[in-house]
């Protein structure tokens, strides 16, 4: 299809940086469009206020502007291994995804080029339709630009841009030989911004759809691309191109029959176990170490290990999948079960039987009144548990953020920062114990915190039961030879009314809280979101807040994880793009 430069679009000067390395002519095309808004930050006063919008009723299909994306490493990582064949290709890119790259991200692109083309022994896929080494072919020009310019560009080349790159490569063949020629015009695609950037442009609606203005249905070359980055974060395999090309993806129902299609394959199992990951900030942030380095006390947790953490994430990524694909998908499933795949260190941390040793896995029941779902779960609670002891504070901040998306935003400037140890404290001159709760309700109880902790104490105070490694426990053991002490742990805690439709659930424990978690609809749109960011790389607001409701699944509905992704996929937010204003 032709493609152009529509009015208005922002200045490519920067993105031309792109060019120089292999002195090729190939511009961006497409408008650069304003990030919608997040979400307000700040502490939530009323945290079950309705602070997100309704759903348009204008009856027409609307949907946010949003910037344009380029590739992250991981993905351009990916794409090149798919299209060169070569599954051990490891590249070094720039981490900053920001709209415009930087110098050394154009940098490190040419040298991942040059990367690519050295490894050429390694290739396991056929690049050039000809012996490169032989005597020049036209039509092995051809057919290369032709056929690896589809898998690379993700689109059939229109012939303006066949013309291009054959032309570069009559360039390239007055001082070099066919194969480096040949190998200049590869590198050229490698690094175009056609294959670096996701270039959206839409095509013209048609009748049966009522389009707010501004707003286009995505061509189904660009619906390919969605799909296939958020369900396996490569590019599209050539069954996906074809049937782009076909036309079968210009509609709603020839796009989910492609995404089922990719949720059968393995690449989608590797997509939910990251999904996962980053929902549980196993990698870390900026407020707290991955799970991997997050510092323990070695005389307190003397069978911490690094065999011990990766265990911990295995489970995690085990669990996520299996509950996907193998089992019913549910929400509340994910949430509420006891299975866990355990080897022998992580089944000693749970008081399990299971198998022994490090490299041995296997599906264990854990006890019931004890661990329900991810959230109870050594992963979880590692890393939301400090050096010393658990932390009610970071788990309940998480689980508001994150689980019930109601941001919370900095603490005050005033706010203490002294370590919440529970133990010995002077209280009126005399030497007494608190548990953690009790230590974190004299910190937070009063003044400026207040007002935050009224929302984060009751659901961290749930999971009191589990250590800062992830070990239950009945009750808080500490003090020394002198002075030792044995408090009894209170882990009664409640889920804050979430709107009108919500009432505060009082709960005990982290079992019970998991299932008050599993059956709130605030909680299932609040995966729905995070699955949204995740496909469009973007923060929802309340143009997408219809996408996003068709594809939350109800309670009672037996929706699962599996049909939320398929409904995301076939939401007005994923098929249609909202261009610049003119």
């Amino acid at each position: 299809m032709k493609r152009t430069k529509p009015d208005g679009v922002k200045s490519h000067e920067e993105l031309d940086r792109f060019a120089a390395p292999a002195r090729r002519g190939t511009a961006l095309v497409g408008a650069v469009v304003l990030a919608a808004s997040g979400l307000a930050s700040g502490c939530v006063g009323d945290v079950g206020g309705d602070r997100d919008g309704s759903p348009s009723d204008s009856g027409l299909v609307d949907v946010a502007p949003a910037r344009m994306r380029r590739m992250t490493p991981e993905q351009f990582t990916s794409s090149m291994r798919d299209l060169f064949g070569d599954p051990a290709l490891e590249l070094d890119l720039d981490p900053d995804a920001g709209e415009v790259a930087s110098l050394l991200a154009v940098d490190k692109l040419n040298a991942a080029a040059e990367a690519i083309v050295a490894r050429r022994p390694s290739w396991g896929t056929q690049v050039f339709p000809c012996d490169t080494r032989g005597a020049d072919d036209e039509a092995c020009v051809d057919g290369f630009v032709r056929a690896f310019g589809r898998r690379a560009f993700r689109h059939t080349l229109d012939e303006a841009e066949v013309a291009m790159l054959k032309d570069q490569y009559a360039q390239a063949r007055k001082e070099q030989s066919f194969e480096d020629a040949l190998l200049v015009v590869l590198k050229t695609m490698i690094q175009s911004p056609n294959v670096y950037y996701f270039v959206e442009l839409g095509r013209a609606g048609d009748a049966s759809e009522a389009l707010a203005s501004g707003v286009r249905p995505l061509t189904g070359w660009e619906r390919a691309a969605r799909l296939s980055y958020f369900l396996w974060n490569t590019t599209p395999d050539d069954a996906l191109l074809d049937a782009a090309e076909s036309g079968a993806l210009d509609t709603a129902e020839g796009v989910r029959a492609q995404a089922e299609r990719l949720l059968a394959d393995d690449r989608a199992r590797a997509t939910a176990r990251r999904f996962f990951a980053d929902w549980l900030e196993l990698d870390g942030t900026n407020k707290h170490a991955s799970l991997e380095n997050a510092p323990k006390s070695p005389e307190i947790y003397p069978e911490d290990s690094p065999a011990l953490r990766a265990a911990m994430r295995a489970e995690i990524e085990a669990l996520a999948e299996r509950v996907i694909f193998e089992g019913d998908g549910r929400f509340e499933t994910l949430l509420t079960t006891t299975d866990a795949y355990v080897n022998g260190p992580l089944a000693a941390l749970y008081g399990v039987e299971g198998p022994a040793g490090d490299g041995a896995f296997a599906w264990v029941s854990l006890p019931g009144d004890q661990r329900a779902g991810i959230f109870t779960r050594a992963a979880f609670l590692s890393v939301f548990g400090s050096v010393e002891v658990k932390s009610p504070i970071r788990r309940g901040a998480y689980i508001l953020e994150q689980v019930l998306c109601r941001p919370l935003g900095p603490p005050p400037p005033n706010a203490s920062d002294v370590p919440v140890k529970g133990g010995a404290v002077e209280e009126n001159g005399a030497l007494v114990h608190r548990t953690i709760r009790q230590d974190v309700e004299a910190k937070t109880s009063s003044g400026t915190c207040a007002s935050c902790h009224k929302a984060i104490n009751p659901i961290g105070f749930a999971f009191d039961h589990y250590d800062a490694l992830g070990r239950w426990q009945a009750q808080e053991t500490g003090g020394d030879a002198q002075s030792p002490y044995t408090l009894d742990i209170d882990a009664r805690g409640s889920l804050p009314a979430l709107g009108q439709a919500e009432e505060a659930v009082e709960v005990d424990g982290g079992v019970e809280m998991s299932a008050a978690l599993a059956a709130s609809a605030t909680a299932r749109a609040c995966l729905t979101r995070h699955f949204f960011q995740t496909a469009l790389r973007r923060v929802p607001v309340d143009q997408d807040l219809a996408s996003i409701e068709a594809a939350t699944p109800a309670p009672e509905s037996g929706g699962s994880v599996r049909d939320l992704i398929l409904d995301l996929t076939t939401s007005n937010a994923f098929l249609h793009l909202r261009k610049a204003e003119e």
